[in-house]
């Protein structure tokens, strides 16, 4: 089995790695992070160099890549500003992902080659303040009045809600738990729509936001995938989820990757005892320990990845990967504040922005425990 990258993605991360350790120093990092502020000027630059169109299809405009490509962009960014990293999956996975995989061709010739411009920034509301991890149950209602459906109900935890120009929104069209839902692409501009941010403990600059529809009128055109997709919204999402679940995969490599490198350098310039703490044996386990967790985690992760763009059956495979990636990098997060002593426990170091940012990771996007119950299934249990 082969796990080498192309030479086109070795050579991605190269240039994704040299462009973070240019663009983005420590310090700036952490601005963003006190100022809760979203990352605009970065995301500009991204967009300039062309990763906006990562995985748009060539023929709208972009380069064609899959999620691996996708992938490795995220864990790059994760390792020194993971906030970016989120504030690009909702353009290229809330955005370019959703309307190439369930998109009309309309839909896609109207925002593809604009995602890949990055003139458009997407966001994707699912959650609501009474369902999380039972999504299904979800109570924003959309009722046809005419050509249009007006949209009422609110959304939690919508990340980039209150920057986007356009908010896939899921509501219920009909009493069906998962058979009654759908899809609308709500611009932000209409009427009645708002979105009011959140403060976070990690992930600050990331614009979470609460959104609130009041009598919000949607064009029937606006349904996902046009109005044939009426009640598909729960199928579509489906659609998504092996993806969704190995970019958060990757975010949570990448944050973990730059949390134990933290304390990697931290070990071997803090001296204790005439020595630095790195040549004690209970420090070097700590480290060994993390680096082989995250090594561990990585193969799992991109062996998923690879099932996925093989076309292969992979529900178990991203669920796991979603699942131990994340909770690999908490306690690789976790041990780097260990190693910093009372340092790690100050704002002025990075250690303790690593753990707060990857605490949501276990979180979002599916529960650590619901992916054991999702792979429990996939073991006949």
């Amino acid at each position: 089995m082969d796990f080498h990258f192309s030479e086109e993605q070795d050579m991605l991360r190269d240039t994704i790695r040299k462009w973070v350790e240019t663009e983005v120093s420590r310090e700036y990092a952490q601005e963003i992070d006190e100022r809760d502020e979203y990352p605009h000027e970065l995301l500009g630059k991204l967009t300039n160099l062309g990763f906006m169109g990562i995985n748009v299809p060539e023929e709208y405009g972009g380069q064609g890549g899959n999620v691996i490509d996708v992938m490795i962009l995220d864990e790059e960014l994760s390792r020194r500003i993971p906030v970016l990293a989120w504030a690009t999956g909702n353009i290229t996975l809330y955005g370019t992902s959703i309307v190439s995989k369930n998109g009309n061709e309309e839909q896609k010739k109207k925002y593809l080659p604009r995602l890949a411009k990055g003139e458009l920034k997407f966001a994707y509301a699912l959650t609501e303040p009474n369902a999380g991890s039972d999504a299904a149950s979800i109570r924003t209602k959309a009722v046809p009045e005419g050509d249009y459906y007006v949209i009422n109900g609110s959304k939690m935890f919508i990340s980039g809600a209150g920057i986007a120009d356009v908010v896939v929104t899921n509501a219920r069209t009909a009493e069906s738990k998962f058979k009654g839902i759908t899809d609308f692409l709500v611009e932000t501009q209409s009427e009645g729509f708002s979105a009011t941010p959140i403060k976070d403990l990690g992930y600050r600059g990331s614009n979470t936001c609460q959104v609130t529809y009041e009598d919000v009128k949607v064009p029937a055109e606006n349904i996902l995938g046009g109005p044939e997709c009426l009640n598909h919204g729960w199928k579509q999402m489906m659609r998504l989820l092996n993806e969704e679940r190995l970019l958060l995969s990757a975010c949570s490599l990448g944050i973990g990757q730059g949390a134990f490198e933290y304390a990697l350098e931290y070990a071997k310039e803090r001296e204790q005892f005439g020595q630095p703490i790195g040549q004690f044996q209970a420090i070097q386990h700590k480290l060994v320990d993390m680096a082989t967790e995250l090594e561990a985690a990585r193969l799992l992760a991109y062996f998923a990845a690879w099932k996925e763009t093989s076309g292969m059956e992979c529900v178990k495979e991203t669920s796991m990967s979603k699942f131990y990636c994340s909770e690999v990098a908490k306690r690789v997060a976790l041990e780097g504040v260990q190693i910093l002593g009372g340092y790690g426990y100050t704002m002025e170091y990075d250690a303790q922005r690593y753990l707060r940012d990857v605490l949501v990771l276990s979180i979002g996007g599916g529960t650590t425990q619901i992916q054991k119950n999702i792979i429990a299934r996939q073991l006949g249990l």
